[in-house]
């Protein structure tokens, strides 16, 4: 049953968020497709440029999905948004999906095609950009994931990560807002749990909410170096809890974080539901963030 039910949830999850923007025109943007060389093969991205092409911020952006689920076509709406917003080239990544390509696979594209487009700003028409990372949801773990693998190894140059309500922890044991959250908001306890099943192969490697460095943030020792972080979650979403665990484990490491709850929403409310009003003040909010990371 699984190849039918991720079918079928992919098929869904590209129609909800065509349908969540479809009388939205973003048309009056640059966007071009390309493939960055990786260590299993080229990864497709897409990148966007703000009309004038006279920004020097540059976003990688890792799409959520639950590391199944998603490609470049349900988040470009987002994207543009993104580079509109913020005056931004954004560049969105299409990693390896699970089940076909179990984790690690997701983060090693996604640490990869990081580290090209750090090592080749010039040709993107950038030179010396304020480079961010940033995801939502599963993309926010790759994002968290890759941010700290750059510094731990001495790569970093980035300016700052976006992390919008992310994934940072294995399911078990289920925390409260899993329990809270898990029915009736969007995002269910049950999909979660079959999302990081997926994604492990079917293997339960988990010990009290710890996969590895590929997977679980949380539980990892932060380098020293990390950039700050701008950490978004909503009160009616089962990642609630553990995004505001890991906003709290930055600042304790010395980590500048800025952590903004959005009591009143649900998962996805940044990404895939349109213009909404959670929606605007979000970009806001990071657009302003954004702002300052590049002035200190």
């Amino acid at each position: 049953m699984q190849k039918p039910k991720v079918f079928l949830l992919r098929w869904f999850y590209r129609w909800a968020n065509k349908r969540a923007w479809s009388k939205i025109d973003l048309t009056a943007l640059d966007s071009e497709d390309l493939s960055i060389p990786g260590s299993a093969g080229h990864i497709p991205a897409r990148i966007y440029r703000p009309p004038g092409n006279s920004s020097n911020a540059l976003i990688i952006y890792m799409h959520g999905g639950g590391w199944v689920l998603g490609d470049l076509q349900t988040h470009d709406p987002f994207c543009r948004r993104l580079a509109l917003e913020c005056g931004a080239t954004v560049v969105a990544l299409d990693y390896r999906l699970a089940p076909e390509h179990p984790c690690p696979a997701a983060a090693i594209d996604c640490i990869d095609a990081s580290k090209w487009l750090l090592a080749n700003q010039s040709a993107l028409g950038l030179e010396q950009a304020s480079v961010f990372v940033a995801g939502d949801s599963t993309g926010a773990n790759l994002s968290a994931v890759v941010a700290n693998h750059l510094c731990e190894q001495g790569d970093g140059g980035l300016t700052g990560q976006i992390l919008i309500y992310p994934v940072v922890r294995h399911y078990a044991p289920y925390p409260v807002s899993y329990i809270e959250n898990g029915k009736g908001y969007g995002l269910t306890k049950n999909l979660m749990t079959w999302f990081w099943d997926t994604y492990l192969g079917g293997n339960s490697m988990a010990s009290e909410g710890a996969v590895g460095p590929m997977a679980t943030p949380l539980f990892e020792n932060l380098p020293a170096t990390l950039p700050p972080a701008l950490v978004i979650t909503a009160g009616l979403d089962p990642l609630r809890d553990e995004g505001a665990q890991y906003a709290a484990k930055l600042d304790g490491a010395g980590i500048p974080c800025l952590h903004q709850l959005f009591n009143s929403q649900m998962h996805g409310f940044v990404c895939s539901e349109g213009m909404t009003d959670g929606h605007a003040q979000a970009m806001q909010l990071i657009s302003q963030w954004m702002v300052v990371q590049q002035q200190d």
